[in-house]
């Protein structure tokens, strides 16, 4: 409702006109004023509703994927669905706050490899300062080829 609100209020009544004439019922809203207090009432209850939310429950209502309606199609039944709806939505929603809630921490705690003093030394860690010569012996974490190479360079460089 940032944008643009009064289209979006327009696009919301059409969702609503639309649904309660493709469901028929018998008792149903009919005038302008009960649709805008069923909006109201649904924007109230559920704000954090995108259009394309507003778009999915209308959809399934129409389907009658929340039950039937028993001829009865009023803000009740608005209300119900939309909560059946948000019942749905939430483990996806919390499964998407998840993921974002672990990207955040994995961008900070790499953000903080470049702050803290133990990572911030002006000195580049060597293979040699990695190679112990007990596991060395043992047979453990033996130089590869390129390593042997780049501690030769660094020996004649130092000379």
């Amino acid at each position: 409702m940032r944008i643009h609100p009064e289209a979006t209020r327009a696009a919301m009544i059409a969702m609503l006109v639309n649904c309660c004439k493709f469901i028929d019922a018998n008792k149903t809203m009919s005038r302008a004023e009960e649709f805008e207090m069923t909006l109201n009432e649904l924007l109230k209850g559920y704000p954090c509703f995108t259009i394309e939310d507003w778009r999915l429950c209308t959809y399934n209502m129409a389907k009658e994927a929340y039950g039937p309606y028993y001829e009865r199609l009023k803000l009740a039944q608005f209300v119900e669905c939309f909560r059946k709806y948000e019942q749905q939505r939430a483990p996806i929603v919390d499964t998407i706050r998840e993921n974002e809630r672990k990207d955040a921490e994995r961008a900070q705690a790499e953000a903080m490899r470049y702050i803290q003093p133990e990572y911030a030394t002006s000195k580049e860690p060597t293979v040699r300062d990695r190679v112990d010569a007990v596991n060395w012996f043992k047979g453990e974490n033996r130089l590869t080829y390129t390593e042997r190479q780049e501690m030769d360079e660094r020996q004649k460089q130092s000379k």
